[in-house]
């Protein structure tokens, strides 16, 4: 058990360092950033609501990750897909928050979670459960015990969607 509060402790140092330095980021190009309360982290999955001239949205932070978690290096080549959390609930992809914003080595990816909604359903078989993490590419995976439903998706092709925002650390 003190492995799994370990795992959840750097998970959440990660992420939190993750959102540190978005805030830094996008402050950097003049946005005006509000940190969301409590609530709304955790039940919308919002992070940031963001202010830039009359454009007004709200970001969820990803923080770089591993294929799995035993690996040394994170892998910024591949991200995960949140489907479905822990708990079997709806997973960060259909919360409230207007853009999903991936870390990369050098900059963050906002993404329109609309339009990753719409590529994610279109291209991975939630219906194909495989039993690794490393087999998970546009194939869902559900980790023993948990209710979570994940996928792996290549930020090649994220990236390729419409209405991207680069902002650059």
């Amino acid at each position: 058990m003190a492995t799994n509060a370990l795992r959840k402790s750097e998970s959440f140092k990660t992420g939190e360092r993750a959102e540190s330095v978005f805030e830094r980021v996008a402050k950097k190009e003049h946005f005006k950033v509000y940190k969301a309360n409590r609530n709304q982290n955790m039940n919308q999955h919002i992070d940031f609501f963001i202010s830039c001239y009359h454009f007004n949205f709200s970001v969820d932070v990803k923080a770089r990750k591993k294929i799995s978690r035993g690996d040394s290096k994170v892998n910024d080549e591949w991200t995960w897909i949140e489907f479905k959390n822990v708990r079997g609930k709806p997973g960060w992809l259909y919360g409230k928050a207007d853009y999903i914003a991936f870390e990369r080595e050098f900059d963050f990816l906002l993404v329109n979670r609309y339009k990753l909604i719409e590529f994610c359903e279109d291209k991975i078989d939630l219906e194909n459960i495989v039993p690794s993490t490393h087999l998970a590419e546009y194939a869902a995976y559900q980790r023993k015990g948990r209710k979570d439903l994940i996928s792996r998706v290549c930020m090649d092709d994220i990236n390729k969607l419409e209405g991207n925002i680069i902002l650059k650390k």
